[in-house]
């Protein structure tokens, strides 16, 4: 920087320098340490150096005219006062601005390093975290977390209509704080979210209506061609009779068909690998849900119908000129970056598919819906919690008689075809059939 003299300032000088090429550094002769520095833009900043433990120090006092000179040698002054006392005014005004190492947002940190990375629910707390908690508890400390903090961040929740995802979001903070109280080192003695009620909550019921899975369907296999792709800041078009564009890209329009047709989960159907797959090469097809995917943690055999065989052939990878390649037997079928990746996108699908159709549904929706399917085509419950994996309805099967594994395939293949027809009857927009399945007594 050039240096000028030590002239002391006025006024009218402060005002009229005008800025260089490079900064400039004006000292003020009637302040000890008060520097005025003249950036290229114009742009002028006072400061006052100074010498602490040996080091020379700035400390940036403001910008002028917002700070006039004569405030600008009072804060100088007060600054070399605090020097001579033994102090620093820039690192103490460092460390006054640096963010404290106990605050909720270090905490969330570590928790999903040191403790969720290893859990099923990895995913799920840190979306939780990042989403409810981080934004506005983030830069508290940890300790210093009231029961009416949690309660004033649940109700915030709950605002937006979302009164269970704020019980989620509660569990997941009882988690963390306790995790922090076992840790031992976040000050922590009580969880301050231990005695925290949660808010009602009423067993959803909802199916959709045949009109609804047809839109659905459709939207699902609609995508847009190059013609049709919205130009920036324009809205995409529709399709033919008024079919919104699908909003999701195929794989995961795939995915949210294959719930349907199946009944399964989403997180299930998301990390369902090629190597869990058992295909004949004639039309059939088994696929195993490993217990380590499995949420009810039992692995689950599932037979394939056509059109569910038919999805996941389509997700083959192929070269450019469209042949098949080779799979690789460990890879996720859904998805080429891994199954967290479709998995976070799946939860965010139905939102938009919800947004473009015009009727709110969930994932899991899809799964009660193949349910209620199955079970009006005359499917016995507990052949529906067998297909489902409900651990209950599973158990409530195995106790009522004792099946062998090929029995078993039968009965759930059976209950999925007869799903199967039932909605591409719905597809094409026939009524149902009243087709009744019976698989024998005990069924």
């Amino acid at each position: 920087m050039a240096k000028s003299t030590h002239d002391a300032l006025s006024d009218p000088q402060v005002k009229t320098l005008a800025a260089g090429s490079t900064p400039i550094d004006v000292r003020d002769g009637a302040q000890r340490g008060l520097i005025l520095t003249v950036f290229p833009t114009g742009r002028k900043v006072f400061s006052v150096r100074y010498v602490y433990q040996g080091k020379h120090r700035r400390l940036v006092l403001g910008e002028y005219p917002k700070l006039t000179l004569a405030k600008a040698r009072d804060a100088a002054g007060r600054a070399r006062q605090q020097v001579l006392a033994g102090g620093d005014p820039a690192g103490a005004r460092q460390q006054a601005k640096a963010k404290p190492a106990d605050t909720v947002a270090a905490l969330i940190t570590e928790y999903l390093e040191e403790h969720a990375s290893g859990k099923r629910s990895a995913g799920e707390d840190r979306r939780m975290l990042e989403k409810d908690v981080l934004p506005v508890l983030g830069e508290r400390a940890a300790s210093s977390l009231t029961r009416r903090d949690i309660k004033a961040l649940m109700q915030r929740i709950k605002r937006r209509g979302a009164p269970v995802s704020a019980n989620r979001a509660l569990a997941v903070l009882r988690k963390m704080l306790n995790y922090a109280i076992d840790a031992d080192s976040w000050s922590l003695d009580a969880n301050p979210a231990a005695r925290v009620a949660k808010y009602p909550e009423t067993e959803r019921e909802r199916v959709l209506t045949d009109d609804e899975i047809r839109r659905l369907w459709r939207c699902l296999g609609r995508f847009p061609t190059t013609a049709e792709r919205p130009a920036p800041r324009r809205k995409g078009a529709k399709g033919p009779d008024a079919d919104p564009i699908c909003p999701v890209a195929p794989s995961l329009a795939a995915t949210l068909k294959v719930r349907l047709l199946t009944g399964q989960r989403g997180a299930e159907v998301a990390q369902m690998r090629w190597c869990d797959l058992e295909l004949d090469g004639r039309g059939g097809g088994v696929w195993t849900i490993p217990a380590s995917v499995s949420k009810n943690k039992k692995s689950h055999r599932l037979p394939l119908t056509a059109d569910v065989l038919t999805l996941i052939e389509a997700q083959r990878p192929t070269d450019d000129d469209g042949h098949v390649l080779e799979t690789d037997p460990d890879a996720y079928v859904f998805s080429r970056d891994g199954a967290a990746t479709v998995a976070a996108r799946a939860k965010k699908a139905a939102s938009k598919l919800s947004g473009v159709l015009g009727f709110a549904f969930t994932g899991h929706d899809l799964r009660r819906t193949a349910a209620t399917g199955m079970g009006n085509a005359g499917v016995s419950r507990e052949v529906i919690g067998l297909v489902l994996n409900h651990a209950e309805l599973a158990t409530a099967a195995r106790s009522t008689r004792i099946y062998d594994r090929a029995q078993r395939d039968r009965e759930k293949l059976a209950a999925l075809q007869a799903w199967e027809r039932r909605l591409r009857g719905i597809l094409k927009g026939k009524p149902a059939t009243g087709d009744v399945l019976t698989f024998g007594r005990g069924a």
